[in-house]
């Protein structure tokens, strides 16, 4: 019997043998980037390899799109007649590396099947009996003995070795040293023979050992939208990699998963044939659909633009291929909000798939499958697949197989196996497709089925988040992306808003501008993990939604105003208000300030009025004390709160100096954009002001200005008190040059709350502030929304803020995460200045009776004022208060509007929005404008419709 190393050399010479009829070639050059090759081919298994190239390239047969040379596909097979080959490069390796590219020497070859066949079965079987032990390791060696002796005598020449060592990453290269003389004979016999041994032998195994279980294996290339490249770059990967899907379905019977709308769009866009193929792949369910427009972050974005996400696809993907996504694949994402399940369920989507769970670095994560549970009780089936070598990029070998299966718990279902290279894309190989058919025949392996996601019976319940125990850090990383994402998320609502009321709705420039804002949530751009060219491609065209979402709002603004000279103040938020603003102007009683005269007005909930400002009992401020009718609020010169006192409740708000600012080294491992260690307390360095100054005196606002320095990097922070109000901001602007540092403001309030309320998209989460298990532990910088709240039964505090989303919470501390600056894969986050507010807001009872989320939604929605007709009118009024109008838009069949609410609260009850208008009709519709059941009532402008906990409410009217 052999032993495993003369086995696996014996195996490699096979491979070499299935190589025959070997002739180079050379390309001619098009362009710089471009090559072309002439042939012609009258076989049916000849194919061609490309030896020593640099880049990645889209091979064109005949000008159409066929297959990909990357880093993992270097051989193609030739279509039969006169081939036109034009290999259209990129200086990109598969991450993104840059590289010169060189074109390499094109190889045409014919391949024995037998021997290729033979060569990919023995190799798998080796593969089991190495990892085998006892009797079937003895017996899997045996059988491959057997079967080898029965092929034919190993002779090989110098170019068939070329080749195999080309082809195949596990090669013994060392076969190819000394032999640059050599130049004997091809040789190529029949492994037929060695090939019904090998499966005999197998097959009597396979009786005698069994089959542990099944497994559904879905090929699937895993695409970053832009990380260590930008997206042309990613745009050419996706043309890449379904050109070599599509070419080994031709041969292979296999399904392919694939995600991102966007993805579909630009293929659609620049190879139209190509998308047509997909198409009649999609048509045969050998090719599956993954909802979202991109694989987005879901912690970060606001609820509405999740649902865009979800809406946008399946919009996209039932108008080009007739039917919509069933499965939300997010394999790489970095945690998921507890509301997901519900806007799936909305979107029509019942199946949600991950991997990340498994990246978790405290706790282990205690299913494979099983029913997702969101806040307001909704339920999906989920999935946590490639729990093992591989994940969601694994190359079907038998060490990932057994991995994986060893590790899935729901051993009566299928396992479910993602295979294909990923991340720079790429997808299935052909020798994946063989191999999987050899897995099927081991024994002691799972049963392979080719197959999509199988329909999965979930046993277990998990309630809430899917907190992913790492990459922590990309809460806070890239500070202005963050803000700039923010920014547009406001502006798109405005423009919406404003413009369906103004009847100036333009649904494709909204759509455009839409899109834009959700290509950038891909889940290593908005994170702040991905390289520097993206961000300068990103920041200029989020700043151009802004602009264009602005131009939209006032427009329509100015259109609903109509002509005069009066002053008016629009307020979008769906509740009555009182707040400041700025104006260019003159005003009588306004507080003249560096960014013009500050005024105190009143607005109508969805609507406008003239401005008249209020009279209010003045702000003051003497030495370091401001104060208002509600809090007296003493500052240190080091710019830390010394006191927060209530006047109301007669109660100090802090239990020790507050709004520290704290710089901690922050050196994580390879993910240095992503992660904060648990250690990252361990070398910290407190800022103290260097020095401050008074700003603003009132009587509306008060504010003092304090400068911080460490190293090279500046803060420069304005703490502000407003009159009538019980809101402090904290206005700050950062540069931090330094690199490998985090930096936080802490709180200390004097409040006892084992517990914590945060803002996620569309609802509320309560999250312990304990450290008990491991699992409260592992979750040490947890992301929030707007706003987060810490209160006892008749007393709390709020933290806001305009673009901040990573936090601290033990106890009664809160440490916001102001900034990060890693080295890798961008040294330039966050080294220039950018500005943002944060701020403190103390109350009476807790955050619902406080109305928190209206104070959040105040700091990010700013009145606007243009002059105008004057009067005063509401467009939309809301009863009751705890349901938040999140959006008002045309509706997606252009007959009506629609108008989208949630509960953000957990409760039950009748809602009643008033309108501008009287609608003819009126009904209940899930995020897609489908109808559902739910009870709707229409009386002249009144809608009156029961809601229940947490619940996201649209409403389609007509008329």
């Amino acid at each position: 019997m052999r032993r495993e190393n003369e086995i696996f050399t014996r195996i490699s010479f096979v491979l070499a043998n299935s190589f025959y009829d070997i002739r180079y070639t050379e390309w001619a050059p098009l362009s710089g980037t471009t090559y072309t090759l002439g042939l012609e081919n009258g076989d049916d298994n000849k194919y061609l390899m490309v030896l020593d190239y640099h880049g990645s390239a889209l091979i064109k047969v005949n000008s159409e799109p066929y297959f990909a040379l990357d880093d993992y596909h270097n051989t193609f097979p030739l279509p039969k007649g006169k081939v036109k080959i034009e290999a259209d490069f990129s200086p990109f390796k598969a991450f993104g590396q840059r590289t010169e590219i060189r074109p390499g020497t094109p190889v045409t070859f014919k391949r024995n099947p037998s021997a290729y066949n033979f060569w990919v079965y023995a190799n798998t079987t080796l593969q089991l009996a190495k990892l085998a032990q006892g009797y079937l390791k003895e017996k899997l060696l045996q059988v491959l003995t057997e079967s080898l002796s029965l092929a034919p005598f190993a002779s090989v020449s110098r170019d068939q070795l070329v080749l195999a060592s080309h082809y195949w990453r596990d090669f013994p290269r060392h076969l190819l040293d000394f032999t640059q003389g050599m130049n004997y004979p091809e040789h190529s016999g029949s492994y037929e023979e060695a090939l019904k041994a090998l499966s005999e032998g197998v097959r009597g195994l396979r009786e005698l050992f069994g089959k542990p279980g099944k497994m559904n294996a879905v090929a699937h290339a895993h695409i970053d939208t832009a990380w260590l490249w930008n997206f042309d770059e990613t745009r050419r990967k996706v043309a890449r990699t379904f050109s070599t899907v599509l070419n080994l379905m031709e041969r292979y019977d296999f399904t392919f998963i694939q995600s991102m709308a966007i993805y579909y769009e630009w293929v659609k866009e620049d190879y139209p044939a190509l998308f047509n193929k997909i198409k009649e792949k999609v048509k045969e369910g050998r090719w599956v659909l993954g909802a979202g427009w991109v694989e987005f972050d879901a912690n970060l974005p606001a609820g509405e633009s999740l649902v865009r996400q979800l809406l946008y696809s399946q919009q996209f993907y039932e108008e080009n291929f007739g039917k919509k996504a069933e499965v939300l694949w997010l394999p790489d994402t970095f945690g998921f909000s507890a509301q997901l399940p519900q806007i799936m369920r909305l979107a029509e989507i019942n199946l949600f798939a991950t991997h990340k769970l498994f990246w978790s670095d405290t706790n282990k994560f205690p299913y494979s499958v099983f029913n997702w549970i969101g806040i307001d009780g909704s339920r999906v089936t989920a999935v946590a697949f490639g729990n093992g070598r591989g994940g969601y990029n694994s190359d079907f070998s038998v060490e990932s197989v057994l991995e994986q299966w060893d590790n899935w718990k729901d051993k009566d279902q299928p396992l479910l196996y993602a295979y294909g290279h990923g991340d720079g894309g790429g997808g299935p190989t052909e020798d994946m497709l063989v191999a999987a058919k050899a897995i099927d025949q081991l024994p002691s392996t799972p049963s392979v089925e080719l197959s999509g996601a199988h329909n999965y019976e979930a046993k277990e319940n998990w309630n809430g988040e899917l907190y992913v125990e790492t990459h922590r850090g990309v809460y806070t990383s890239h500070s202005r992306m963050k803000y700039l994402h923010r920014r547009t998320e406001v502006a798109l609502r405005e423009a919406e808003i404003w413009s369906t009321i103004a009847r100036s709705y333009d649904e494709k420039r909204l759509k455009v501008l839409w899109k834009t804002l959700l290509k950038d949530e891909f889940h290593d751009v908005l994170p702040g993990s991905a390289i520097k060219e993206v961000y300068e491609t990103v920041y200029p065209e989020l700043e151009n939604v802004i602009k264009e979402a602005d131009k939209v709002a006032l427009d329509s603004i100015k259109r609903i105003a109509g002509e005069g000279d009066k002053l008016m103040v629009f307020n979008s938020l769906s509740w009555d208000r009182e707040d400041y603003v700025v104006l260019g102007e003159e005003v009588e009683g306004g507080q003249r300030t560096e960014e013009g005269y500050l005024v105190r007005v009143r607005a109508p909930p969805l609507g406008y009025t003239e401005l008249k400002p209020l009279r209010v009992n003045p702000v003051r401020l003497e030495g370091l004390i401001m104060e208002n009718e509600y809090l007296k609020v003493k500052l240190n010169g080091d710019g830390t709160l010394a006191s927060l006192y209530d006047k109301e409740t007669g109660r100090e708000a802090l239990s020790s100096p507050s709004n520290k600012l704290v710089v901690y080294e922050n050196i994580p491992g390879w993910a240095d954009a992503w992660d904060i260690e648990p250690s990252y307390e361990d070398k910290k360095f407190e800022l103290k002001a260097e020095k401050y100054e008074i700003k603003e005196t009132g009587p509306f606002r008060a504010c003092v200005r304090f400068y911080y320095t460490f190293r090279n990097s500046k803060v420069l922070q304005d703490v502000c008190l407003y009159a009538k109000s019980r809101r402090i901001d904290f206005k700050t602007t950062i540069s931090m040059p330094d690199r490998e540092l985090l930096l936080k403001s802490w709180f200390y309030f004097d409040l006892n709350t084992p517990e914590a309320t945060f803002e996620v998209p569309y609802g509320v989460l309560k999250r312990q502030t304990t450290r008990n298990t491991s699992w409260e532990k592992a979750k040490f910088e947890v992301p929030m929304g707007k706003w987060l709240d810490l209160s006892e039964d008749d007393y709390g505090v709020a933290v806001l803020n305009d673009g901040k989303y990573g936090v601290a919470v033990e106890g009664n501390a809160v440490g916001l995460s102001l900034a990060k600056t890693p080295i890798y894969p961008d040294y330039t986050t966050d080294a220039e200045a950018n500005s943002f507010t944060y701020s403190v807001y103390p109350h009476k009872g807790d955050w619902k009776e406080a109305k928190v989320y209206q104070r959040a939604y105040e700091l990010n929605y700013p009145l606007k004022v243009v002059r105008g007709k004057g009067g005063e009118g509401s467009f939309v009024r809301v009863r009751p208060d705890n349901l938040v109008v999140e959006a008002i838009k045309g509706s997606e069949d252009k007959r009506g509007i629609v108008v989208r609410l949630y509960n953000v609260q957990n409760n039950r009850g009748e809602g009643e929005v008033e309108l501008w208008f009287n609608p003819n009709k009126v009904e209940r519709v899930n995020v897609l404008e489908n109808p559902i059941s739910g009870r709707v009532q229409l009386n002249g402008n009144k809608v009156r419709f029961n809601y229940r906990n947490y619940e996201i409410i649209t409403i389609k009217l007509e008329g």
